[in-house]
């Protein structure tokens, strides 16, 4: 996978729990649950969505050249294996999973770049999590960090050898167990912020969504070949 692509699916590893909601109230949460039971509960929340769609704003630092991009647009989840990431900004940029492949869209670059979905599994674990074939206990050390401003704060660290990143923060809501927020840290200690809203679950998405449309004039550039 090319360092672009590859930091592109980084960015959004930890998005596999992407069932984002309303922050709930601070009253709502009561006393602070045991680690055990937010991190089953999170789990049942991702198991149980077989499909979805969401906003999202992302806000990346890059600390070692000190810049920092933003970006925003529409998420569409199907399990097993697909997802759309569609941007307003930067406009028409898309990533897309169609359950085999990975593509990459970047309308300047006039060019969709693709990669193994299974290659792509294999080295990511986060990325493994997010389509639909992962879990946390087995392939994170997660951490109950405590209860801030009616969420619960969990810390995953990569188990096993290290990966792009070093520590992912997921803000939990009470009720639901859906992740509000997450804040990814990478190895070079640069910060990626996403944030969710306006999710709806179960709105039974059409697999053509997730098929590969070229916009014309278009080439595909596959990596490893």
């Amino acid at each position: 996978m090319s360092k672009k692509l590859a930091w592109l699916f980084y960015s959004f590893s930890s998005a596999f729990l992407i069932l984002s909601g309303s922050l709930g109230s601070s009253s709502v949460a009561g006393e602070i649950k045991s680690e055990e039971y937010v991190i089953e509960k999170v789990q049942k929340s991702y198991n149980s969505a077989l499909d979805f769609s969401t906003d999202f704003r992302q806000e990346t630092e890059f600390r070692t050249v000190n810049r920092i991009l933003k970006s925003w647009g529409k998420l569409y989840f199907k399990r097993p294996g697909k997802m759309l990431w569609r941007y307003e900004e930067p406009k028409g940029q898309w990533v897309l999973a169609d359950g085999e492949s990975l593509y990459f869209y970047q309308p300047e670059q006039g060019q969709v770049v693709k990669s193994s979905l299974q290659r792509a599994l294999r080295s990511n674990i986060a990325l493994s999590f997010l389509l639909g074939v992962g879990d946390l206990k087995r392939d994170f050390r997660v951490t109950l960090k405590g209860l801030e401003q009616g969420y619960y704060l969990l810390q995953l660290r990569p188990k096993g050898r290290p990966g792009e990143f070093s520590e992912i923060l997921l803000g939990i809501e009470c009720r639901a167990f859906d992740i509000l927020w997450m804040h990814i840290r990478d190895m070079a200690g640069n910060i990626t912020k996403i944030h969710f809203s306006t999710l709806q679950k179960g709105i039974g998405l059409k697999d053509s969504l997730f098929r590969l449309q070229l916009p014309d004039g278009v080439d595909v550039v596959e990596l490893g070949q």
